[in-house]
């Protein structure tokens, strides 16, 4: 049935009622119902005649056909809400997941190709899982993508990779995906973040308190912060168990110093490479 109806598309049709039709298309409408059985026609100039009949008008089926990828299918206009494309299955797609984050890869497609032109650059600054830049790659788009989180072995980093190496989920298909390319990621210097990291990974009450001590004399800490009280009141500290500890050691930190800024690239302290400042300059466009 489905292959009777794409090869006779021109002539099976199906009465339509107009919602808000012209007062032109209402009044051959109105004639139609008058005078039975008889097709009128509505001419248009900038779209395709409007055909009435027994007071309705009538919609050919060839009008849904639309080239999409290079081959004629059913399809109908997009509007602003999407329900064509599901988010079952997604998990698999890349080789990476993220629990209750992740965007099937074709929601990203139909954005891309709706607003962008292959070698275009897209922009993704929270960039998850990969998504954005994992289908803008395969599209042919170049990419910026921004991420403050490590997802470890499903990071986006680790996806790129397995589209480079011709990564078959998602829109791979559709796009005929073959694999190749590359891409370049640079990594934020870390500087009160180093002291979270530490904080973390500490197991004991004596690790904190090492850590306490380097953060004293290296790092950016809380305006709220009273190191002399916090020194002279330390055992009320130690009683705390040890995840209240590690809380009260991250907020000790000032959150606006977690990476090395761009103004400080020069100070000899952080001992960053000539070839790093270049990169740094270059991609900010300082001179």
């Amino acid at each position: 049935m489905e292959e009777y109806a794409f090869e006779n598309k021109e002539s099976i049709i199906s009465l339509n009622t107009l919602q808000k039709p012209s007062k032109k298309i209402q009044e051959v409408i109105n004639k139609s119902k008058k005078i039975r059985d008889k097709v009128f026609i509505v001419q248009r100039e900038d779209a395709n005649p409007i055909y009435c009949f027994n007071g309705r008008t009538l919609a050919f089926f060839s009008s849904k056909f639309k080239e999409i990828e290079g081959e004629f299918v059913p399809a109908e206009i997009l509007t602003n809400l999407w329900t064509d494309i599901s988010f079952l299955g997604i998990g698999p797609e890349g080789g990476v997941t993220l629990e209750n984050g992740k965007k099937p890869e074709y929601l990203l497609k139909t954005i891309i190709e709706l607003i962008t032109r292959e070698n275009d650059i897209v922009l993704d600054y929270y960039l998850g899982s990969g998504t954005t830049c994992a289908v803008a790659h395969k599209m042919g788009r170049q990419y910026i993508g921004i991420e403050q989180l490590d997802y470890g072995e499903n990071d986006s980093v680790v996806r790129l990779k397995n589209v480079i190496n011709g990564d078959h989920s998602g829109v791979s298909e559709s796009v005929n995906w073959q694999g190749g390319g590359d891409f370049i990621y640079c990594e934020l210097m870390k500087l009160n973040e180093k002291y979270i990291d530490k904080i973390k990974k500490a197991e004991t009450t004596k690790d904190l308190i090492d850590t306490w001590k380097t953060m004293e004399e290296k790092a950016f800490l809380s305006y709220k912060v009273d190191v002399k009280q916090f020194d002279e009141n330390v055992n009320e500290f130690e009683e705390l168990d040890l995840e209240n500890q590690k809380k009260f050691l991250i907020e000790c930190l000032d959150k606006n110093q977690l990476y090395v800024n761009l103004s400080e690239i020069d100070d000899t302290e952080y001992e960053i490479s000539e070839e790093d400042k270049k990169l740094n300059k270059q991609f900010y466009g300082v001179m």
